[in-house]
């Protein structure tokens, strides 16, 4: 791999722009935004894994899912259908997250970009 040179630093390139990407990532703004994604994926992770082992574990061990919902369909057909459409809210849910912190990121990186590019 060849490493170009900085004509204002005669550094590479490559090592001036990760430790000004180091010093991006310790900032207050860049923090609180990492820390905004972690309060949005911990729980939403959380919810989904509990949601989805539910199903085998009322299966094995009681009776609930074996009763009539309507009809011939039971509660363990209602409940498996539930979850394709659990993930397909989960995903909705996520990229209209994601792009708010996208923008977010933007914004972070355009305010120290002067940094950046010096």
């Amino acid at each position: 791999m060849e490493i170009m040179k900085n004509e204002k630093y005669d550094k590479p390139l490559e090592k001036k722009q990760g430790s000004l990407y180091t010093t991006l990532i310790q900032t207050g703004d860049f923090q609180e935004l990492i820390q905004k994604k972690k309060e949005f994926i911990i729980p939403m992770s959380i919810f989904f894994f509990v949601f989805y082992f539910t199903l085998p574990i009322l299966a094995v061990y009681t009776d609930i899912l074996t009763k009539q919902a309507m009809g011939h369909i039971t509660w363990a057909w209602v409940y498996a259908l539930m979850q394709f459409v659990l993930v397909w809210v989960c995903g909705y849910v996520y990229v209209k997250k994601s792009e708010k912190f996208d923008i977010s990121a933007k914004e972070i990186l355009s305010a120290y970009e002067g940094e950046l590019d010096k």
